[in-house]
């Protein structure tokens, strides 16, 4: 028996007995554990962190186990991750936690035990409860009327209100863990009428949603604290923050009449908008980098997006994010039409290592990239790129595997799928590729022609436009080479 088994079953025999009259009681104790068991692991560790708090390294045993022991634990949220996904726990001075996990179906598959086990069970399900009820809003709910929706969302709200209530009953939480497990489900709540909200403005205009403006639709926004340091990393929360931000120049040129003649004019609107509303540092920082990074990809102006660039680093004061988004318009810059690709390393179905630059054999080549982490993508995108083969032979489609140390399970998943292993390629370093090439969504598509230069680098593969692209492209090419 080795030493991390050892040390495994010692945590479990302790779980057992923690309860027992003889074990001091939770808040008595000064170490805190963090274990568990992952099964099909995709790497041999676990990383446990608290943002720019703590941050540390958990190794697995021989049977995928580990434990981990805290001697001066912050009580808060933290995040687990087991690459490529991760996840969210309460952890709290004195909790004894494991968790079990299978990396196939890792949020649907998460199960939490021990002391401090409810309140982490009540997340993750209200978690997933989340996600499903968001699937059903946008096959039906968004057709609704207002009043309809609203109705409909106060009555999921009030069914989760009442779970919420017997969890409270039943255990004694801490008001940290109630407040983490409340918002878990009411800022989802909240987003909901945002998303709502965007949807009506998108495909409809603002006279369609003036109405829903000046109503008590919104009247939850008097309540949010946009500072608040106990949920900054909960993923409702943020989630809320991001279509908030995004809603306000829209409802605002309602209420104050206000118009934004470019989508220049509203990032800046909302750029100014956080920086007056929020205080809290790593909340500014994180809306602050989504908006400007947002910008800066889709933006086909460089004097614009220097100017929002430099506007985002006057009030910004995280150096790291600072240099990080420098860096970002810089390999923007790189990625415009007729450059030529940045060249990488890739990985062959037979092991071998080539040149991403040696591929490109066809007056047109299109990359496009998927990942382990979504089956439903990938397989989409395989059908999809066999449908587009048939309109287009003479465009090349590489596909490339963008998971990070994941080779054996890369080729174990394209030799089932029968995948033609010519076209299917997988990053050597991933993540320097995918941030130097900007892989940020996963329908991108790289179009590049048979010289390596890049013809358009923001093409997406499901998009309604992009069979329009190819036939232009490809009509373009055969006329020059006519004349």
């Amino acid at each position: 028996m080795n030493l991390f088994t050892f040390k495994f079953l010692i945590l479990i025999s302790f779980l057992i007995t923690i309860t027992s009259c003889s074990t001091p009681k939770k808040s008595d104790r000064q170490a805190t554990y963090f274990g568990g068991e992952i099964i099909n692991p995709n790497t041999n560790y676990v990383v446990l962190s608290k943002g720019y708090d703590f941050r540390d390294t958990i190794f697995l045993d021989d049977n995928n186990r580990f434990i981990y022991k805290i001697d001066s634990l912050q009580d808060g949220l933290y995040s687990f991750k087991h690459n490529p996904e991760s996840q969210v726990v309460i952890l709290e001075k004195g909790d004894s936690i494991l968790i079990r996990l299978n990396t196939i179906e890792f949020d649907e598959s998460l199960v939490f035990t021990g002391d401090g086990a409810r309140k982490n069970n009540f997340l993750i399900d209200t978690y997933l409860q989340n996600e499903k009820e968001r699937q059903q809003l946008r096959r039906v709910g968004f057709k609704l009327s207002p009043p309809y929706f609203k109705n409909q969302q106060d009555s999921l709200l009030n069914v989760k209100l009442s779970s919420f209530e017997k969890l409270t009953k039943k255990n004694s939480l801490s008001n940290l863990s109630k407040k983490i497990t409340q918002a878990s489900f009411v800022y989802d709540y909240y987003t909901r009428h945002e998303m709502y909200f965007n949807i009506k403005h998108d495909i409809k205009g603002k006279n369609a949603v003036r109405d829903i403006v000046s109503s008590p639709f919104f009247n939850y926004r008097n309540l949010i604290n946009f500072n608040d340091n106990d949920i900054k990393r909960l993923y409702s929360y943020n989630r809320f923050l991001n279509f908030y931000f995004a809603n306000i120049p829209l409802s605002n040129q309602i209420t104050e009449n206000r118009e934004f003649e470019t989508h220049f004019d509203k990032t800046l609107y909302k750029i100014n908008l956080i920086d007056s509303l929020i205080q809290h540092s790593f909340i500014k920082d994180n809306l602050l980098r989504r908006v400007t990074s947002n910008f800066l990809l889709n933006s086909e102006n460089n004097l614009e997006s220097n100017k929002i660039l430099k506007r985002y680093l006057l009030i910004n004061s995280d150096k790291k994010s600072q240099k990080e988004l420098k860096e970002l318009a810089g390999l923007i810059s790189k990625l415009r039409p007729n450059n030529i690709i940045p060249d990488q390393d890739l990985i062959t179905s037979k092991g071998e290592t080539i040149k991403l630059s040696s591929l490109f054999n066809q007056p047109i080549t299109a990359l496009y990239f998927w990942s382990m982490e979504s089956k439903k993508h990938y397989e989409r995108a395989h059908n999809k790129v066999q449908y587009l083969k048939s309109l287009h032979p003479n465009i090349d489609f590489i596909a490339i595997n963008t998971d990070d140390e994941q080779t054996k399970n890369w080729l174990k998943t394209i030799k089932r799928h029968h995948y033609n292993l010519d076209y299917e390629y997988e990053f050597k370093n991933s993540k320097h590729a995918s941030e130097e090439l900007l892989i940020y969504y996963r329908n991108k598509v790289i179009l590049v022609n048979q010289e390596g230069k890049i013809i358009n680098s923001k093409a997406d593969l499901f998009a309604s436009s992009f069979e329009k692209q190819l036939l232009y492209y490809t009509t373009q090419l055969t006329r020059i080479a006519e004349q």
